[in-house]
């Protein structure tokens, strides 16, 4: 490698989001010239949030979480020194359709997967029965050559055959995989499904935790990251729409705007797969030959209900609710609200296809019952303030043919690289599977230059116990 043959090289980065944001993390580590070009006014992308005239502080669209064994995600904010912006909850807290609060938190001595045995146990929603067959699922699903042997399957018609029953499928597999896949079961793949029990669940003692952000993340990413990757020389364009980039001398011709134009040696596509070709000049999309199938990826719409209360609900930071509409709850505490002060409520539903005639009255009334019963309030709050968030196209939905579909981030054209979580990362649709297609972008670069180290962490260990079990290791062919 050649630090020399780097220097003063310009890299263009289309897409303000986090796989754009890795990508441009990763590239300052070297003595490139970066320029990172996004359409709208800030960055972050579907991790964003907006204002609204009556709140003082932003609104996230959708309440983004990340995981323990997003070891991508949580080494940017590291590097960027984020991980003050994130609380990380240790104990999930699980409502049956009574109101009974079930804790699930794993053992601080035992290791992964017999850390959360007993916090299995503890979940009385689900029948002894259920729980032993959900056990023997498990296990079936655990081992590597599992990917093999179902990976045409989908996810509902895998659970039936191991005699799974519909209590079984409502209350605890889709309440973990609608909320991380963002479609219904019987669309989703069995290979998504097991990666994210057997990454979230099954390999570490500390991957099932989860990472909430303490402020707005238009704050973390679009102020705080933007000014971290300002100081290490990276160069922003916002409210600067990209036309198209063509290829000419062994450069790239990037158009923008009304007629202006930049030549570059790198260049990185970081936007959604629906957008992604029209960048393209025909010379280069036919180098490019996934581009033309990418059509075919079905999106998933997230539903967010913001709610602000005269009064609180809740002492707890967050809850999964089960066996109604409304799936997770995220407590915000007191916001100022005008001239008042509201408690904050966000309640996010995955895969929220079925809401598309419900009117958001409706929708907020339903969704404000459903917490008052939930958490046993003698009496119904006011309702300061509501507003309903559907991003229609949030994430991809995790089918079987998906795989397919999905491009690598390096193309034939070196100097020319795909990011986006859509791309083939080995991840769903996640703020962690976004961070890592940002690197491995990065890399696909830096192979131009004769750099072939990996920029991204490496994964959580896997625990002996679990290596012995099922043979899984870091390298298995489920990642």
């Amino acid at each position: 490698m050649d630090m020399n043959a780097m220097r003063g090289q310009r890299v263009a980065i289309v897409g303000g989001g986090l796989a754009g944001i890795a990508a441009a993390e990763a590239l300052s580590r070297f003595p490139f010239e970066i320029h990172l070009f996004e359409a709208k006014r800030s960055l972050g992308g579907r991790a964003g949030a907006y204002r609204d005239s009556d709140h003082p502080s932003l609104i996230d669209r959708c309440q983004h979480v990340a995981m323990g064994c997003c070891t991508n995600f949580l080494g940017l904010c590291e590097r960027l020194d984020l991980k003050s912006c994130f609380r990380r909850d240790t104990k999930l807290h699980f409502i049956d359709r009574e109101g009974r609060v079930h804790p699930f938190s794993g053992s601080s001595w035992l290791p992964a997967p017999l850390h959360l045995a007993s916090a299995f146990r503890r979940q009385k929603y689900l029948s002894r029965p259920d729980q032993k067959r959900i056990a023997a699922a498990l296990w079936e699903m655990a081992p590597p050559s599992a990917l093999k042997k179902y990976h045409n399957y989908k996810m509902y018609d895998w659970l039936k055959e191991q005699f799974q029953s519909e209590e079984a499928i409502s209350r605890f597999w889709e309440i973990v995989l609608v909320s991380a896949l963002g479609a219904p079961l019987s669309e989703v793949s069995f290979s998504a499904s097991r990666k994210v029990f057997v990454d979230g669940f099954l390999r570490n003692r500390q991957a099932y935790q989860i990472y909430v952000p303490r402020i707005p993340l238009q704050d973390v990413f679009d102020v705080q990251a933007a000014q971290r990757l300002g100081e290490k020389g990276v160069q922003f364009h916002r409210q600067t729409t990209v036309r198209q980039v063509a290829y000419f001398n062994s450069r790239f011709n990037v158009r923008v705007g009304q007629g202006g134009e930049g030549t570059y040696e790198n260049f990185i596509a970081a936007v959604p797969w629906h957008q992604s070709p029209k960048l393209f000049s025909t010379v280069l999309k036919n180098l490019i030959p996934k581009l033309d199938n990418v059509d075919e990826i079905d999106s998933s719409p997230i539903s967010s209900v913001h709610l602000w209360l005269d009064s609180p609900l809740t002492k707890l930071p967050h809850a999964v609710l089960l066996d109604r509409t409304s799936q997770w709850v995220f407590n915000h505490g007191p916001r100022q609200l005008k001239d008042t002060t509201g408690y904050y409520y966000q309640v996010v539903i995955s895969a929220s296809q079925d809401l598309a005639g419900i009117k958001q009255e409706e929708l907020v009334r339903k969704v404000l019952a459903e917490l008052v019963s939930a958490f046993h309030v003698p009496q119904s709050p006011y309702l300061l303030d509501q507003q309903v968030v559907t991003e229609k196209q949030a994430v991809f939905s995790a089918t079987p043919d998906l795989e397919r579909l999905r491009p690598s981030q390096g193309t034939i054209l070196p100097g020319l690289a795909l990011a986006g979580d859509w791309t083939k990362t080995g991840w769903p649709s996640t703020m962690e599977g976004a961070v890592r297609s940002g690197y491995l972008a990065a890399e696909a670069i830096l192979r131009k230059y004769g750099y072939h180290q990996p920029v991204m962490d490496a994964d959580l260990p896997t625990s002996l116990l679990s290596k012995m079990l099922w043979g899984l290791s870091n390298n298995d062919d489920s990642r």
